[in-house]
């Protein structure tokens, strides 16, 4: 005898859970398109508010030219046994120790001290595309300035104590890499009118570091603490010219990005996106057969 048993699927719960899946994965999608869109949006706001130069560099080749009308010369010479950089420009000069001596003979000096010098024409290139800056710079549209920036590896004292003193290693080329704490920054600029201009800058705290020393002041009630003074700052000249005479360049930090302001999008859109990949996954998972 045969029995034939019917299964009424409309009843069936992993049915009902599927189609729940489903709704959800709508829902998500739903909330990403509108967060998604309110984000861009907050974004496109930051940016049009917040004006700053977008500096462009072309590094120097020659050690012998002319800039502003006034002739230019780079000369390597020694001086009580120490090797300098003699950078006549004008009527002014520049002797510039070198404080990183090259590791291989190579034939530009730029190469043999391109771990601490770096001299480059700039100009602020910003709402403008790369090739029409470079059209206005061959038509003198736009007038390049230029700047010279070295790195000096143990230059400043460090901004913070350290917290032990027996594991300091002694100041060489290596710890010199890694304590980008103690680097000194000198950025001239040989100004269009024969004068040359002088800032020390440090290498800028990461980010993450100075937002634990502020949830830590937080938390103790004391004054919250703020970048230190003279350090490099992004979107200026100095900043971006400095990154060509690091080993690693720094971190980008967090006090100017237009996610700081993103509110609400953004957790929102990743909640959204997190539940889409659940839901639609669980939605087209193959029914398990007992």
């Amino acid at each position: 005898m045969t029995i034939t048993k019917e299964i009424n699927t409309s009843s069936d719960p992993k049915s009902d859970n599927r189609t729940i899946y489903w709704v959800l994965v709508v829902v998500s999608i739903f909330v990403i398109v509108i967060s998604g869109f309110a984000l861009a949006k907050r974004i496109g706001q930051y940016y049009d508010s917040f004006e700053h130069p977008l500096f462009a560099y072309v590094p120097i080749a020659s050690t012998s030219f002319t800039f502003a009308d006034k002739p230019i010369t780079i000369v390597e010479e020694t001086i009580d046994d120490k090797p300098f950089l003699h950078i006549k420009y004008g009527t002014e000069a520049l002797l510039l120790e070198v404080v990183i001596p090259p590791q291989q003979p190579l034939p530009s000096l730029f190469d043999r001290q391109k771990d601490w010098f770096t001299m480059v024409f700039f100009a602020d290139r910003s709402g403008i595309t790369l090739s029409e800056f470079t059209e206005g710079i061959s038509a003198d549209e736009i007038k390049p300035r230029l700047g010279i920036v070295t790195r000096t590896p143990f230059g400043v004292e460090p901004a913070k104590e350290p917290r032990f003193e027996n594991l300091q290693q002694p100041e060489n080329a290596s710890s010199g890499d890694v304590r980008r704490d103690r680097w000194r920054f000198d950025c001239y600029e040989l100004n269009r009118d024969g004068t040359i201009t002088h800032e020390v800058k440090r290498f800028p705290e990461d980010g993450r570091s100075l937002l634990r020393r502020q949830n830590y002041a937080k938390l103790k009630g004391e004054n919250i603490p703020e970048r230190g003074d003279g350090e490099l700052e992004e979107y200026t000249w100095e900043y971006g010219a400095a990154h060509k005479v690091m080993p690693r360049a720094p971190a980008i930090t967090f006090e100017k990005q237009a996610l700081r302001g993103a509110g609400w999008t953004l957790p929102t859109a990743a909640a959204g996106f997190l539940v889409l990949v659940v839901s639609f996954f669980f939605a087209i998972a193959p029914t398990r057969r007992v």
